[in-house]
């Protein structure tokens, strides 16, 4: 009988064991999602943006047509006359945005301060040199921003300078401007034949668009050094 009993509770240890840990394996996707939420959350409060692995800053931007044809959003033919109903040769909109600093110093007497202060690092060492910039300003460099579409397809993007100011004492946040040229690589324009206030182009009735790249001048402003 106690033999019995002995190969009774031998077989139901193991079961009562594997209940009991099966919770906290179930518990693992439900911690995975919190620290994916938490970590979601921190790169929205650090004003930046994750697309395709990288983190870029966010930044305002305004887009003035250069090219040859405006951009149509909507037209029709009232009367045998082609009517554009609207355009948008301006654009406002949320761009990432990736820059570069340089930091100059331009007063003697401030780059001799810095340089007091930074010199234990070892004049020409990279911790000097990340000493002296964070003790700038100013700065002044390259930037590069762009639109992203659906898919991980970019819609627009464009380069140009970026001049940089910091504000208060967190030297992360800065107000930043900048002018340079967009490129929009998926424009909508009239289609060909169509002219605004001409007739349609044979028997049309409708009017046909297409769409192609085209360029602008951009500004853009943002708020990370």
């Amino acid at each position: 009988m106690r033999t019995y009993l002995l190969a009774a509770l031998g077989a139901l240890l193991p079961a009562t064991a594997f209940c009991q840990e099966t919770p906290a394996i179930l518990a693992q996707p439900a911690a995975t999602a919190d620290t994916k939420v938490a970590a979601d959350k921190a790169a929205a409060g650090s004003g930046k943006q994750n697309f395709s692995g990288v983190d870029f800053g966010i930044g305002l931007s305004m887009s003035y047509d250069l090219g040859n044809n405006d951009r149509v959003l909507d037209a029709s033919i009232v009367d045998g006359v082609v009517r554009v109903n609207r355009t948008e040769n301006i654009r406002a909109r949320v761009v990432l945005e990736l820059h570069h600093f340089w930091t100059p110093t331009f007063s003697a007497s401030q780059r001799a301060a810095d340089h007091g202060y930074c010199q234990d690092f070892g004049t020409g060492s990279r911790e000097y040199k990340n000493c002296r910039s964070a003790l700038a300003d100013f700065g002044i460099g390259p930037f590069i921003a762009f639109q992203p579409g659906s898919d991980k397809v970019i819609d627009a993007i464009g380069a140009g300078v970026l001049v940089g100011l910091r504000r208060g004492d967190d030297r992360k946040s800065s107000f930043n401007l900048g002018i340079g040229v967009f490129y929009d690589v998926d424009a909508q324009i009239l289609g060909k034949g169509f002219v605004e206030n001409q007739p349609p182009p044979g028997n049309e009735t409708e009017v046909r668009f297409r769409r192609q790249s085209q360029s602008g001048l951009l500004f853009l402003s943002s708020y990370s050094f």
